[in-house]
């Protein structure tokens, strides 16, 4: 019985080590990729907040042109730009 107990932890150390670590890097980087469906998503809220900054940007000039002393309260951005097809097949 005293032979065993150093066969079980080489054992341990050189296949259940590894393989447990092995396994778990792979999970990690199954888990970091997004899917088509998540990239999709995600241009699509990029859309979505795209318009409704330019809905604010709207709502904004007719409430400064009715009212003189209505003003935006601070640094005026510069308005986003659209991203190339050639940034969107870069970034995939």
């Amino acid at each position: 019985m005293d032979d065993f107990i150093p066969v079980i932890a080489i054992v341990a150390l050189f296949i259940g080590m590894p393989w447990i670590i092995l396994h778990y890097v792979t999970k990690w980087k199954q888990a970091k990729t997004l899917t088509g469906e998540d990239e999709n998503l995600l241009d699509e809220l990029h859309y979505t907040a795209r318009r409704l900054e330019d809905r604010l940007q709207t709502i904004e000039r007719i409430i400064a042109a009715d009212n003189p002393e209505f003003r935006v309260r601070g640094p005026e951005l510069p308005p986003l730009r659209e991203l190339t097809d050639f940034e969107r097949a870069r970034r995939n």
